[in-house]
């Protein structure tokens, strides 16, 4: 088994991402952040005789969350050779990811995945939660006109990173970064242009995924949702629906859609494993006040120390008290009956755009 960083990549890995996930289509140019040039992504791969018959992507980010600070790891692209699929090789590439990553500080590391179930039952449990509502000829007719909306142009990246900077939830990335992402084959940005200024933007797109939807956007309801209205005026020909992504903490975009009777699904925002327990243990230190005492216990939990008891959780229970799939509080509650300590700030609400997934 071997991992090299994705700058120097052998060209048989991402041949074998491309074969498997793509049909032989190129995917490259699709995620700029992992194998761009200049990219801090790296690959994991398993070679039998020479080949390699197993790999997938990984990258650490720092998912920002209010005033927290979460390092994380998005892994993806897993891909194994069809004659070789049984032998575990899926299970053990992605399993090196995660430990590579927890080697980087990575606390949580985050996966998106079409089986969820198979992730499930090696040890990977769902965490976070993302909205997910439908605009369709029942209800875009109560959008707003697309005053103002046009196509983005190089020029707006500034003001859309600093739009994007704007969420309380989202992926710590540069501008550069913005503007490398925004360059994705496939991907429709408009924004919202106002007496001169840049008031809003929205990405439907991403190569060959998050087709027909609405997956990143920056501004508050008034500028963003003449932009949808925009999107789906250039694709209602394409799809009869056209779905926009909304995290939880977006209150007032979930109440539209609401209002105008969206076909709405709440679901999760990925699947998750604990990777750097030492990097846990300090996020929890950071949520919880002074009179808990947070430590390690083994290589999968953490004890928290409250006036009233002690509890030790498990890698599962870890995650489900720190950012629960769709907002179920109970293992919160348990630990604050258990610690006799009320815990304001948990759970978080952590999210990532569309345009950050690998």
């Amino acid at each position: 088994m071997m991992t090299t960083p994705m700058t120097s990549q052998p060209e048989a890995a991402l041949q074998l991402m491309e074969a498997v996930l793509r049909d032989g289509r190129p995917m490259a140019a699709e995620y700029a952040q992992i194998f761009g040039s200049g990219a801090s992504g790296h690959v994991e791969t398993i070679e039998e005789e020479g080949e390699i018959v197993s790999t997938c992507a990984w990258i650490r980010r720092d998912l920002l969350v209010g005033g927290l600070e979460l390092p994380v790891a998005f892994v993806g692209s897993v891909a194994t050779q069809v004659n070789h699929r049984g032998k575990g090789h899926g299970t053990a590439v992605v399993e090196r990811a995660v430990a590579r990553a927890a080697e980087d500080g990575a606390a949580i590391a985050l996966l998106w995945a079409d089986e969820s179930e198979w992730y499930q039952s090696r040890g990977w449990v769902p965490l976070g939660t993302e909205n997910v509502f439908v605009v369709n000829g029942n209800n875009a007719f109560l959008l707003p006109d697309a005053e103002g909306v046009r196509p983005m142009e190089a020029r707006d990246v500034p003001a859309v990173h600093g739009l994007y900077c704007t969420h309380d939830s989202r992926v710590d990335r540069s501008e550069a970064e913005t503007g490398s992402i925004l360059t994705t084959p496939g991907l429709r940005a408009l924004v919202r242009e106002v007496d001169g200024e840049v008031t809003g933007y929205a990405c439907v797109g991403r190569g060959e995924d998050l087709v027909h939807c609405v997956h990143e956007w920056g501004g508050t309801p008034e500028q963003v949702l003449p932009l949808i209205a925009g999107h789906w005026e250039a694709t209602s020909e394409e799809s009869d629906r056209l779905f926009v992504m909304v995290p939880e903490s977006e209150a007032d975009f979930t109440a539209y859609f609401t209002f105008i009777r969206s076909l709405g699904a709440k679901g999760i925002l990925a699947m998750a494993r604990i990777g750097d327990l030492g990097a846990v243990a300090r996020v929890f230190e950071r949520l919880t006040p002074e009179e808990v005492t947070v430590e390690t216990v083994g290589d999968r939990s953490i004890a928290l120390n409250g006036p009233s008891g002690r509890i030790t959780l498990s890698d599962h229970e870890i995650l489900l008290a720190l950012c629960p799939p769709r907002g179920d509080k109970r293992v919160t509650e348990v630990v604050e009956a258990e610690i006799g300590v009320d815990l304001p700030l948990l759970p978080i609400e952590p999210y990532a755009w569309g345009l950050d997934s690998i």
